[in-house]
């Protein structure tokens, strides 16, 4: 039934209501006229008026028109995104790890488990994104396509065409769209399989680029680096920008064959030499020691000599050190002591920029092996390998790592604590979870059973969500 008021009947009543009917009498709508003669005398024809105007915006149905222009882009781009979404066993358990996880540890344990997630081919649920966005908006292995429309949708209106979220995965085509630190891992990851080509697609922006721009991207070149770089370098090395020429002057010393790298890669190899004789030779050759010393250049007081060595080895890989002192890549890493840790900062920070997994497990295992460990927590070992490793590491490595001396002595003191804030655990447990693969995660669960409960949450439920993953459908 269509209605009996029109809209400007419907405004004349409002203004003569607001007005007041002394200063403006009620006109009766001409569609009300009939209702109006037909009631009987006593009743006041303005009640009747108002009350038949109210019934019928009761009973009026609104109608809404929705605007596909409104809904933004971003939101669009979130659903759009190919993975299939977390299950929910899998996502349970991540919430308890995020809810959970130490205050102080909280973004680098859910970044682990979201790497986790992503590497097995899933994606956060879109309502834990909310929950979850802190903890891993620095992090770019976790930032797919439907998590960066979350970050320009929750960013606000402005920010939700922006052209990143366009694209399902970044490309050489579209790469330029991109926030920065994609840019970066994706520079260097084309590095890795075409170091020309990829240079070539940082030539054609650089300059188009504003300085903290080129100073990061620069860095991306830091894989791979040959003598086809040096043009690009050393005009880079001029540029306006003191961070731009700083980085330029750091590769330039990097690049392989020339002056300053042969003489430095030279310097750093002296350091590692072979003793037969004497009683490091003796417990070698029985099997109870290296026979390779480890001499670093002496340089004044123990804080300029640990600048000097991290500059000394800035870059290098263990196999390029290997190899110009005659050694095995094994032999380089027993030789170091543990407390060298600008090498061994310098060796993974390599190892991690080649993807070189392989590495960053031995350089763990010798540190995680030392007699020293015993007496010091492994957690920022392990913490380190959980955010580089690109995947869970190997069997091999994981039955070293629940049987060395320093996961056993971390297990000990958990044990033997009585205080609440020594049992918490201090990255230990939790990141030993993180980096097992899923076929030695039962064996860890059995190894932690006996400690207290607040000791061993987060790294239980950590668990559980790898072998969730590992039952979870082939996504």
């Amino acid at each position: 039934m269509s209605a009996m008021l029109s809209s400007h009947d419907i405004a004349r009543l409002r203004q003569a209501a607001l007005l007041g009917l002394a200063r403006q009498p009620l006109a009766v709508p001409e569609p009300l006229k009939p209702v109006v003669a037909a009631a009987a005398p006593p009743r006041d024809p303005v009640l009747t008026v108002l009350a038949l105007a109210g019934q019928q915006q009761r009973f009026e149905r609104t109608t809404v028109t929705r605007d596909a222009d409104a809904v933004p882009e971003a939101a669009r781009r979130l659903h759009a995104d190919p993975r299939p979404i977390l299950p929910e066993r899998a996502r349970r358990a991540l919430l308890r790890v995020a809810s959970g996880a130490d205050k102080g540890l909280a973004d680098a344990v859910v970044g682990a488990g979201a790497r986790r997630v992503i590497h097995a081919g899933w994606r956060l649920h879109p309502f834990d994104l909310a929950r979850l966005i802190d903890h891993i908006r620095g992090d770019v292995r976790c930032l797919g396509l439907a998590e960066r429309a979350y970050r320009v949708l929750a960013a606000g209106a402005d920010a939700a065409t922006a052209p990143s979220l366009l694209h399902d995965e970044i490309t050489p085509d579209n790469w330029t769209f991109f926030p920065r630190g994609h840019r970066v891992a994706f520079l260097r990851d084309q590095r890795r399989k075409n170091p020309a080509a990829a240079r070539a697609l940082l030539e054609g922006v650089f300059m188009a680029e504003p300085a903290p721009s080129r100073a990061a991207l620069l860095e991306g070149l830091d894989v791979g680096l040959s003598l086809d770089d040096l043009p690009f370098l050393e005009e880079v090395a001029k540029d306006r920008a003191d961070s731009v020429r700083a980085v330029a002057a750091g590769l330039l010393a990097r690049v392989p064959g020339t002056t300053a790298y042969d003489t430095r890669l030279a310097e750093a190899a002296r350091c590692f030499a072979r003793s037969g004789g004497g009683v490091a030779g003796i417990l070698s050759r029985i099997g109870l020691g290296t026979s390779i010393a480890f001499r670093p250049p002496r340089s004044g007081a123990r804080n300029e000599q640990e600048v000097a060595i991290a500059r000394l080895f800035a870059g290098f890989s263990v196999a390029e050190i290997a190899s110009a002192s005659g050694l095995t890549a094994a032999e380089v890493i027993g030789a170091l002591p543990v407390d060298e840790a600008a090498i061994h900062a310098a060796f993974g920070e390599r190892a991690a920029h080649d993807g070189d997994d392989a590495v960053m497990a031995q350089l763990a295992a010798a540190r995680l092996e030392a007699a020293e460990a015993k007496t010091r927590s492994p957690a920022p070992i392990l913490a380190w390998l959980a955010d580089h490793l690109a995947a869970p590491v190997a069997v091999e490595f994981g039955d070293t790592l629940l049987g060395s001396a320093a996961f056993r002595a971390a297990l000990q003191r958990f044990g033997d604590t009585t205080t609440p804030s020594a049992m918490k655990d201090d990255g230990t447990l939790v990141f030993t979870a993180a980096v097992l693969p899923a076929a030695l995660v039962p064996a860890f669960l059995a190894t932690i059973t006996p400690l207290h409960t607040v000791t061993a949450r987060t790294s239980r439920d950590f668990a559980d969500l790898v072998l969730a993953l590992e039952a979870a459908p082939t996504s």
